[in-house]
């Protein structure tokens, strides 16, 4: 088994590489427009845009209009900044891209005839008007400190207005969550990892849960849709993991929950123990530069994220059933008040009393193989507890490696290793 496990996670970076030509495209950029201090457009003004944690660089220039776009960028903190001979060359810093979102950072740029410079501290912009989606992000603090039941980060979907959980059971076949929200029904989500579908299309659920320590940014679209998601109308749920920056981070973790905590059940009898409840989930989060001493450096070059998260859970659900007690097995129906007929006749049955001759043999030798009832009456007379375990092993790693201004590699892998 453990040898099956290893060749899994060997062979599952190919796989995953192959499919990623199947991804959700991402359409996370910087634009804007350089004007003068006349409001005449600039254009061939060089602009520069550096993401702060990994000082990964963009380099573009503006058109003929002035205007300046740069596509498909990681999320962060940038710093833009704009030069052209003869003007003075601003800089603007704390501009915050978040998942799917088009920021616009205009820029003046003052007549200069002196080698002189400007810093301007950027804030947030108020209103998008280069997109028209309908998104609520879910930053990296709120992933990590909001609580979620089981460790989820797609229940951070139901924070949104008119965002519910699906109807569909999570221990279904095959397993999985979905949502209801924008007016449509749950056959009509999406959710993605890294730009990556992780949805069975036939019924529109996961069975994936991803890590939360591993998750940078949740982005939840209800309405108004780039043209990527235009297969489905209702909620998109667009996750994003963590990338490495120039800064080592990292987490260990474990939670517990156990029937030592908690309150006896309500239907439980008198004799009977508390259900068993034994959970663990425990894991780690690790990213930063890939360095290698003496042999490799890969600040600003090359990052990595890995994490890892178990799950051992021995729990048992109480559930209330209706049974036959031992004397209705014996054609004892004396407790029922409805009438009891005899199917050939119709005739009412004595007292609810069936004679052992009209008594089939079957249910007699089934009779064993049933329970005796635990609680008085006739109906809702049977208290059981099913077990409800579940051992998981979940890993998801990732790699960004720039190779140059205008080539980035990103490889992500999600592997459940194991799950009993």
């Amino acid at each position: 088994m453990a040898c099956q496990k290893f060749l899994l996670c060997v062979v599952y970076p190919l796989l995953f590489t192959t499919l990623a030509s199947a991804q959700i495209a991402t359409t996370t950029s910087l634009v804007g427009t350089v004007t003068d201090s006349t409001g005449e457009v600039i254009p061939n003004a060089k602009v520069t845009a550096t993401e702060i944690a990994t000082q990964t660089v963009y380099n573009t220039s503006t058109n003929a209009n002035g205007d300046y776009s740069i596509e498909f960028i990681r999320i962060g903190s940038y710093r833009i900044t704009v030069e052209h001979p003869g003007f003075e060359t601003v800089t603007k810093t704390g501009i915050n891209v978040e998942i799917n979102q088009v920021v616009r950072t205009d820029f003046t740029l003052p007549v200069s005839t002196v080698n002189q410079s400007v810093t301007v501290q950027a804030s947030a912009p108020v209103l998008n008007t280069d997109d028209a989606t309908v998104a609520q992000v879910i930053p990296t603090r709120q992933v990590a400190d909001l609580p979620l039941n089981g460790r989820d980060p797609m229940q951070l979907a139901i924070t949104t207005p008119s965002v519910i959980n699906g109807l569909k059971g999570t221990n279904g076949v095959p397993p999985g969550e979905d949502f209801i929200g924008a007016g449509t029904r749950e056959i009509q989500n999406s959710m993605s990892l890294d730009g990556i579908s992780i949805m069975n299309n036939l019924i529109t659920t996961t069975p994936n849960r991803p890590i939360v320590d591993s998750i940078s940014e949740v982005e939840v679209q209800t309405g108004t849709y780039s043209a990527q998601y235009g297969a489905y109308l209702g909620v998109h749920i667009d996750m994003i993991t963590k990338s490495g920056t120039n800064d080592l981070h990292g987490s260990l973790y474990e939670y517990v929950q156990n029937q030592i905590f908690n309150a006896r059940g309500y239907f439980l009898p008198a004799t009977q123990p508390k259900n068993p409840l034994k959970q663990n989930q425990f894991g780690f989060e690790l990213d930063g530069p890939i360095l290698i001493p003496k042999l490799y450096n890969g600040k600003d070059k090359t990052f990595f994220m890995g994490s890892y998260e178990g799950l051992r859970l021995i729990s048992q659900t109480p559930q209330v059933f209706t049974i036959l007690t031992p004397q209705m097995f014996q054609g004892n129906f004396s407790a029922v008040s409805t009438p009891i007929k005899d199917p050939v006749t119709h005739v009412p049955y004595p007292g609810n009393l069936i004679p052992a001759t009209q008594i089939s043999p079957v249910p007699l030798k089934l009779q064993k193989y049933y329970p005796t009832p635990n609680l008085p009456g006739l109906t809702q007379n049977y208290a059981v507890s099913t077990a409800n375990n579940n051992n998981t092993d979940e890993t998801i790693d990732r790699i960004d490696q720039n190779l140059g201004d205008k080539t980035r590699i990103r490889n992500t892998i999600l592997l459940p290793i194991s799950r009993d």
